[in-house]
C-alpha cells in the first residue's frame, strides 16, 4: 500500500462522502482508509457505513461510533451532538451496528504508520484533541511509528519532528505545517474541487497527519477535505472537494435534525 487515501469524520453527509470517493477515483491510490466518525450530526449515517464499507479497505472506531454503540460514551456532550447520535441510533440498521461494534481502534503497519481517531496518546473516551504543537509533543511521546494518522479535530493539519521514537520533543523543535488553501479570495477558492497543498514528510523523523473531514469542515472551508499519503514519496497532498452544501444541509434539516447542523456546513464551521 504505497499511496494512501485518507478519510475522516464523515459524520452522516453522504453528499459529501459521495463526490469525495468521485474524485478519489481520479486519484491513484491503493487503498483508502477511513479514520472514524462515519455516523453522528448529519442524517445518512446508514448510507454513509454502506458507502465506507464498500469503498475502505481499513475503517477504524471514532468517539461517534462509540456514542451510538454505547449510550454512556456520549454522556455530558451538547444537545447538538446528542441530537446527532438519538438520530444515527434510529436509523442505523442491526448491520450497520454489528459492522461498528467490529471496527477496530486503530490500525498499524508496523514500524511505519499507525491509524488511530483522535491521538496516539492512550485515552479511555478517544476524545483527545491534537490541535497544536503541545498536543503534538505529547503524541510524539506514544508514537512508535514514522507516521501517525488522526481525524477528530476535523481541521487539515501536519505535525513534523525530527525526534526519535520514546523522546517528547521539545515545542520549539516542532513544525505544525498547514495546508494554505487555493490563491484568491475565499469564495473562489471554495468554487474549486483541487490539490490545495504538497507538502513532504521527513525521512529520518516523524509525522502526525490529519487529513481534515469530510462532512463537517472546521476551519472556515466547507469543502469536504481529504488527504493521500504517499509512502514512497514520502509526501501527503491534502484536497479540498466541492460538494452540494444546499442539498446536504436541507436533508438535514428535512431529517428533523437541529437547523444548526446544516447551517453551519455553508461556513465550514
Amino acid at each position: 500500500m504505497a499511496r494512501l487515501a485518507v478519510i475522516s469524520d464523515i459524520h452522516g453527509n453522504r453528499v459529501a462522502l459521495e463526490e469525495v470517493l468521485r474524485d478519489l477515483d481520479r486519484r491513484d491510490v491503493d487503498a483508502v482508509i477511513c479514520l472514524g466518525d462515519i455516523v453522528g450530526y448529519g442524517p445518512e449515517s446508514s448510507e454513509c457505513v454502506r458507502l465506507v464499507r464498500n469503498s475502505c479497505r481499513v475503517a477504524i472506531r471514532g468517539n461517534h461510533e462509540d456514542g451510538v454503540l454505547a449510550r454512556e460514551s456520549g454522556r455530558g456532550w451538547n444537545p447538538v451532538a446528542q441530537a446527532g447520535l438519538a438520530f444515527a441510533r434510529r436509523t442505523l440498521t442491526d448491520a450497520d451496528k454489528a459492522f461498528l461494534a467490529k471496527l477496530p481502534s486503530s490500525f498499524s503497519i508496523q514500524g511505519t504508520l499507525l491509524a488511530v481517531h483522535d491521538s496516539p496518546v492512550p485515552s479511555e473516551n478517544g476524545m483527545n484533541y491534537l490541535r497544536d504543537v503541545h498536543d503534538a509533543a505529547d503524541a510524539f511521546f506514544w508514537l512508535r511509528e514514522s507516521i501517525c494518522l488522526i481525524g477528530h479535530t476535523h481541521v487539515a493539519a501536519c505535525f513534523v519532528t525530527d525526534s526519535a521514537p520514546n523522546v517528547r520533543p521539545h515545542v520549539e523543535d516542532l513544525q505544525l505545517l498547514t495546508p494554505n488553501g487555493t490563491a484568491g479570495s475565499a469564495s473562489q477558492a471554495w468554487s474549486e474541487t483541487c490539490l490545495v497543498e504538497s507538502i513532504s514528510l521527513p525521512r529520518k523523523g516523524r509525522a502526525i497527519v490529519n487529513p481534515g473531514s469530510v462532512g463537517q469542515p472546521r476551519d472556515r472551508d466547507p469543502r469536504a477535505s481529504y488527504a493521500v499519503v504517499d509512502l514512497d514519496r514520502l509526501a501527503v497532498d491534502f484536497h479540498r472537494v466541492c460538494y452540494d452544501i444546499e442539498e446536504a444541509a436541507r436533508r438535514t434539516i428535512d431529517a428533523g435534525l437541529p437547523a444548526v447542523l446544516g447551517e453551519r456546513l455553508a461556513i465550514g464551521a
